[in-house]
């Protein structure tokens, strides 16, 4: 994935579909210590710090990512926010696979897909290892992956067509429009989907950027996720499958997952 935080920035900013079902989950756990996995720029941490600031004050949220381009974007934005969320947010350069804060969370969310680009087996089980180890009692870890669409999956195992997925027009002073189009190659073997995708920037003074980048994402299925997070020492609790928070059925686009810690006896890896 690329680390060009003006680029993420164009890509993600007017996607805030999902801010009310992070918000919802603020209303229901009440934590007071949030961590936010590949937090990118800080599209999600810095609504949930307002929220938390504005309705409980003693409130810390933890943005975590690899990518130094994208959390020193993240610290610009919340350099500009009240003194108040600035004293509760603070960001943390690390690998979601191996982390180690020495601290505990009453809610951790990996959201916007991020747990997609997890897509070897070993390193899997040690990011859901890392998380379950920084859950405090009685904390929650909430997920937004996407679910498999079996026809897209199926076409894109002879490469699928050139799609448009993001066409912005005047996202930011001095650009124009903004576009992203991709296309897939799905492996069934290793359920790994590698994204090829094209951008155009067209700027107000005329000038048009064009460039490539590569995405690897791994497709989860419902039994082999929920595997996973049992190997791994979490217990679904809530399974929603839109930001409506649906149930999650056959026709759930997405898995708006909740889980909990699973007491060591009950963990497959002790047993």
């Amino acid at each position: 994935m690329h680390h060009d935080a003006r680029i993420y920035d164009l890509e993600t900013t007017g996607f805030v579909a999902d801010l009310p079902y992070w918000s919802a989950l603020l209303d229901q756990y009440n934590p007071t210590k949030v961590l936010d996995l590949a937090c990118g720029t800080g599209r999600i941490t810095l609504p949930l710090a307002q929220q938390g600031v504005r309705d409980q004050g003693a409130f810390q949220i933890v943005g975590l990512d690899v990518s130094q381009p994208l959390l020193a974007r993240a610290r610009e934005k919340v350099a500009q926010a009240s003194s108040a969320v600035q004293a509760a947010v603070s960001f943390v350069e690390a690998d979601m696979r191996s982390f180690c804060l020495g601290e505990q969370f009453d809610l951790i969310l990996l959201g916007f897909n991020s747990l997609a680009y997890v897509y070897d087996l070993e390193d899997q089980l040690a990011c859901l290892g890392a998380v379950r180890r920084h859950l405090a009692p009685g904390g929650r870890f909430a997920i937004d992956l996407l679910v498999p669409h079996l026809g897209f999956l199926e076409e894109a195992q002879v490469g699928g067509p050139v799609r448009l997925e993001v066409d912005v027009r005047s996202p930011e002073p001095g650009i124009r429009r903004f576009l992203r189009t991709a296309t897939e190659r799905y492996d069934v073997i290793t359920q790994r989907d590698d994204t090829l995708y094209f951008y155009e920037i067209y700027h107000e003074d005329g000038r048009h950027e064009r460039f490539t980048d590569d995405l690897a994402w791994h497709m989860y299925f419902p039994r082999e996720l929920e595997l996973l997070l049992r190997m791994a020492g979490l217990r679904v609790v809530e399974r929603f499958g839109s930001y409506a928070r649906a149930p999650f059925g056959h026709r759930s686009a997405q898995y708006l997952w909740v889980m909990e810690a699973m007491a060591p006896h009950e963990c497959p890896h002790h047993r």
